[in-house]
């Protein structure tokens, strides 16, 4: 019989990477299964200090079927990034016709009730292609991490409760986060930590794009799904820990601003992306003077050079009419689940509180009007 689940973790080989992958493959050990079962599929990705091989075939393949369920483990000799690993996972492991996929990064670890109660959300839930688990801070579990994420309006992604300590009035098992209640609506689910629905990847166009390679894919599957009329879910009885680095992050600046655009550009109607672009392009402008202030106007700079070269648009061409085919809901059913205010802790200022979102918020009511 297939597997109800398969999860799967790409390794990348880092400082001090070892005593992290003891702590994750400890606590998978301890993972209740869900009815059906499941496997563990690993792909180890070279990083400038080596591969993790020998660390895998010497201490995670031995406890295959002792006390972690059966290993798949699978190495590459190449670095397709995050976006491309999982998809190179993806096609190795999907013979064995898993009903879903659960994604989870190297850099956390899980309660033992994770798997079950995320699997149990889905199977309540059938029209719910993507789920979240809520995800924690390693280092100070009493804080969130992501309770899912919100995405602007033009293309910035940001965790929701990101820095809060949890309440004693925990959430409901699963949630489809509306925008009243006071809470931000949830887009999109994170890599971190994600169940996927095996049977709406064939509908939506596969997993990730490795054109990807890191960043915004987790956004673009979960637009994807959205458009072709499914829903995203959050599980908050499904608990993992991720040890989270902002400044680690904000290195990859070239890949976060490059995906923003492609997302947008390949997600959105035409009529939709003009009536948006005199935001962007002002925004595009501070986001360039926070490049130069930051030290990161070469990687910016980088990001907008793709964007001239001919593949790049006959990329976005092809990839528009994909995602126009799988299309059954509207620009303006987006919309109502994104959001015109930033407020990720690491970027909030005087300026973005007091003048940008303000009027970023009030442009996004104005075009819930008149998007179609």
């Amino acid at each position: 019989m297939p597997p109800k689940v398969v999860v799967q973790i790409i390794t990348y080989r880092t400082e001090g990477i070892e005593a992290e992958l003891d702590e994750l493959f400890d606590s998978l050990a301890k993972t209740r299964a869900p009815e059906g079962g499941w496997i563990l599929a690993v792909i180890d990705q070279p990083s400038p200090l080596g591969n993790l091989r020998e660390y895998l075939e010497s201490k995670v393949k031995p406890r295959s079927g002792v006390d972690l369920p059966e290993v798949v483990l699978v190495f590459h000799n190449e670095n397709p990034g995050f976006a491309g690993g999982h998809m190179k996972l993806h096609e190795a492991i999907r013979n064995r016709n898993p009903e879903f996929v659960y994604l989870l990064n190297q850099d956390a670890y899980v309660d033992e009730n994770f798997l079950t109660s995320i699997v149990q959300c889905a199977e309540s839930n059938p029209n719910v292609a993507i789920i979240q688990s809520r995800i924690m801070r390693a280092q100070t579990p009493e804080l969130y991490n992501s309770a899912g994420n919100a995405l602007h309006f033009l293309g910035f992604g940001y965790s929701l409760k990101n820095g809060e300590g949890r309440s004693p009035d925990s959430s409901p098992s699963l949630r489809r986060r509306g925008s009243g209640g006071g809470e931000l609506p949830m887009f999109y689910a994170s890599g971190a930590g994600v169940l996927i629905r095996s049977s709406v990847l064939d509908h939506i166009g596969g997993m990730f794009e490795p054109m990807y390679f890191m960043y915004h894919e987790d956004v673009d599957i979960s637009w994807r799904a959205r458009l072709a009329g499914f829903d995203i879910g959050y599980a908050d009885d499904s608990v993992v820990y991720h040890r989270y680095e902002f400044s680690r992050s904000m290195k990859k600046f070239y890949w976060m601003e490059r995906n923003r655009h492609l997302t947008n550009l390949c997600n959105y109607k035409i009529g939709t992306l003009a009536l948006i672009a005199p935001p962007m392009i002002v925004m595009e402008l501070g986001t360039l003077f926070f490049a130069f202030k930051s030290g990161w106007w070469k990687e910016k700079l980088r990001a907008w050079a793709f964007f001239l070269k001919r593949s790049t648009w006959k990329y976005i061409q092809e990839r528009r009419r994909f995602v126009q085919s799988i299309r059954v809901k509207s620009d303006r059913e987006m919309l109502t689940r994104m959001v015109g205010v930033i407020t990720a802790q690491e970027t909030e200022n005087v300026i973005m509180n007091q003048l940008v979102n303000p009027v970023l918020a009030a442009y996004l009511q104005l075009l819930k009007k008149i998007v179609r």
